[in-house]
């Protein structure tokens, strides 16, 4: 099993796991082969990328932290709730079924290749921000409830954009500077939304209100810095910053995780509180397993497995001759690196 960009993918191919609608129902079982036809109507439904079964990737398994269609069902639940004013208590049984979920999948490294356009970003990126949270919080030895309701603060992070107008949302061009501070209060949009909440305590509600604040006291909309930001605060700062970076959007494609990672690591302490990048790092992988990558060398690869403790040099199959390249442990590759992922 590997991801590859929908452009990618040839007739003929065979789909290696379930596809999903965005409301959360099955439009494709997994092995159904993927017709020109078939390609052509995903495109035109916004799908980007497709998990694929073929020779190269044989044997390799991707898992899910969260299920697919548990991660598409909450996104359509909280697009419902937002548009029509509904009842946040209605998401309260699905954000404890994606904690339990990571709960139980603790080992399963965060592979979230984003299978949709920029158009579906907003919901998605919502419940992804929720997932890496939690995850975060697990690894700082939060309890259950707690989070719960960080996750409930990641995905209601954004619930502020419901005020700002889509077209400057998907602005591809420079924002003005009125447009620039119109996105600037949708923390405080959204605090005021869910103020009244009684569903929600008051970490949560913080939570929300501090996304946007910055370790050194560059961010907004109040400029905390340090520890007057709270541990949800720093948690979703780099939640938030993580699945933007790697998402495609209206004004730009997406970065790498390796990219995004190391944009991370470089502001820690700066932007960030060091040790939520520290834990976050065990969290997510540069390298997710069945990515294609080129190596120093020129040889074409696709990754098979990332080592805990040195996640640069992953386990990798040769695309040509199916052989093993182990970056890390076999002394003949000590002087290859990864020099590019390609899709």
């Amino acid at each position: 099993m590997r991801f590859l960009t929908i452009d990618k993918v040839v007739p003929g191919s065979r789909l290696a796991k379930p596809l999903y609608g965005a409301q959360g129902v099955i439009l494709l079982r997994e092995n159904v082969e993927l017709t020109e036809a078939i390609l052509a109507r995903l495109i035109s439904h916004g799908f980007t990328g497709l998990y694929i079964e073929d020779e190269i990737s044989e044997g390799i398994v991707i898992q899910d932290v969260v299920d697919e269609g548990l991660r598409l069902q909450t996104a359509s639940r909280l697009e419902t709730i937002v548009n029509q004013n509904g009842n946040i208590a209605e998401m309260m049984p699905l954000i404890s079924e994606i904690v339990d979920n990571i709960l139980a999948n603790g080992d399963v490294e965060i592979n979230m290749h984003h299978l949709w356009g920029h158009h579906e970003y907003t919901y998605l990126h919502c419940v992804n921000v929720g997932i890496l949270a939690v995850s975060i919080g697990i690894k700082l030895n939060l309890s259950r409830d707690n989070l719960i309701y960080l996750g409930t603060a990641g995905i209601l992070h954004d619930i502020g954009k419901k005020n700002v107008p889509i077209e400057i949302l998907d602005k591809q061009g420079k924002l003005s500077g009125e447009e620039y501070e119109l996105i600037q209060k949708h923390p405080e949009m959204g605090f005021q939304i869910l103020a009244e909440s009684i569903e929600l305590n008051s970490v949560t509600k913080a939570g929300v209100l501090q996304h946007h604040e910055r370790y050194d006291g560059s961010g907004y909309p109040r400029g905390l810095k340090g520890n007057e930001i709270t541990i949800f605060g720093r948690i979703l700062a780099v939640a938030d910053t993580y699945d933007a970076m790697t998402s495609d959007r209206a004004y730009r494609n997406a970065f790498s995780p390796s990219e995004t990672v190391e944009y991370l690591m470089g502001t820690g302490n700066q932007l960030y509180d060091s040790e939520v990048i520290e834990v976050f790092m065990k969290c997510v992988t540069i390298y997710p397993v069945g990515t294609s990558v080129e190596l120093s060398d020129g040889t074409k690869g696709i990754i098979m497995q990332n080592h805990s403790d040195c996640v640069l040099r992953p386990l990798i199959r040769n695309i040509e001759t199916k052989e093993l390249i182990d970056l890390k442990n076999d002394p003949q590759f000590y002087s290859v690196c990864i020099s590019k992922i390609i899709m």
